[in-house]
């Protein structure tokens, strides 16, 4: 994938900067970069929907990643247990 708003420069630098990173450094990096998106799209879900309680703006995050028929299976059988 290419990024479309970044320099050519700036993606040779990042991919520098990638490269001379170990691997655990890198496993690191990506969970810091994946924990960061999770934050900003749940705080945007809290901005839309303030009256959602924390574990029903956990459900629309999991509904944004993976889709109304997996989220509603997985809400249906935590109801049954």
């Amino acid at each position: 994938m290419v990024m479309k708003d970044t320099s050519a420069q700036a993606r040779r630098r990042q991919s520098a900067v990638f490269a001379s990173m170990s691997g655990p450094e890198r496993v690191a990096c990506a969970v810091e970069m994946a924990e960061e998106a999770k934050a900003i799209t749940m705080a945007g879900i809290r901005s839309r929907l303030p009256e959602l309680t924390d574990d029903e703006v956990f459900v629309e995050w999991l509904r944004l990643l993976h889709g109304d028929a997996v989220v509603d299976r997985m809400v249906r059988c935590s109801s049954s247990s």
